[in-house]
């Protein structure tokens, strides 16, 4: 909550907030991917732009997430620090001209964001790959750690491996 309120306060004088956003199922690809990209946005963003990671689900909801939640907590990532989705308001920061959206784990916004389309910059969402009958998926967190690598190496810390593997 202290981020949130800290947000809340600077956000008045941002130029930008560029959101990342998973997917409305907040797995844990997608979230460890909205994670790490924002992370990744917020090193190589110009000043007085304020990158954060959104999970894609009301507060209330995130008791269900049980996998999400034991690996987030093995990793000592406190939920206090967590955005969700009722916590910020994307239409104001989009009427105001500051909002920039990157969606992870999806290429469609939800009906009631629909207006916020204008504000989306980049989808990062793996297309379904066949070869000889078999179909596959890259996961998220393979398209993110790809696009670190060729714009940041530098980037790649060991915490943010572990934090890609999902180990302490």
């Amino acid at each position: 909550m202290f981020y949130l309120n800290l947000f809340q306060n600077r956000s008045k004088r941002l130029e930008k907030v560029h959101v990342v956003i998973g997917h409305k199922s907040c797995d844990l690809d997608s979230l460890i991917s909205a994670f790490t990209y924002a992370y990744f946005l917020d090193k190589v963003s110009p000043p007085g732009v304020l990158c954060l990671p959104v999970l894609n689900i009301p507060r209330t909801e995130f008791n269900y997430f049980t996998e999400t939640r034991f690996i987030l907590e093995e990793l000592n990532i406190s939920e206090s620090f967590h955005i969700f989705r009722d916590e910020i308001n994307l239409h104001q920061l989009n009427n105001e001209g500051k909002l920039s959206l990157t969606l992870v784990g999806s290429n469609v916004l939800a009906s009631e964001d629909k207006t916020l389309e204008s504000a989306v910059v980049k989808v990062i969402n793996p297309v379904e790959q066949g070869d000889a009958g078999f179909e596959f998926r890259e996961s998220l967190s393979s398209l993110v750690v790809k696009e670190i690598l060729q714009e940041a190496p530098e980037l790649i810390t060991e915490q943010l491996a572990h934090l890609l593997r999902g180990e302490r």
